[in-house]
């Protein structure tokens, strides 16, 4: 695919994943408490005294390679989800 429009597709792609966390936080109190604690977490590892700051870098690398990856399977799904859509339509004939 032309380089162009990839970039176009992920900026499409990234932002329709935001509107779509935007609501699930705003539609589910649940959500949004989880996104604090999320945060409460991060805070108290960076700030522990307990934790030396090799395991603190190593902590963090670990959750950025793992929030790339869910960035990874989430357009994944998204692609697929979309397709599946297609093709069910189609089976249905409602297009061709």
């Amino acid at each position: 695919m032309d380089e162009k429009l990839l970039d176009l597709l992920d900026m499409a792609l990234a932002e329709r994943f935001q509107l779509a966390y935007s609501a699930m936080r705003e539609s589910d109190p649940r959500s949004e408490e989880l996104a604090q604690e999320l945060l409460e977490l991060s805070a108290s590892i960076q700030n522990s005294a307990e934790i030396t700051q090799h395991t603190k870098d190593r902590i963090d690398n670990y959750l950025t390679e793992n929030s790339d990856m869910e960035v990874k399977f989430q357009k994944h799904l998204y692609i697929q989800g979309a397709k599946d859509c297609v093709a069910v339509l189609r089976e249905l004939g409602v297009i061709k």
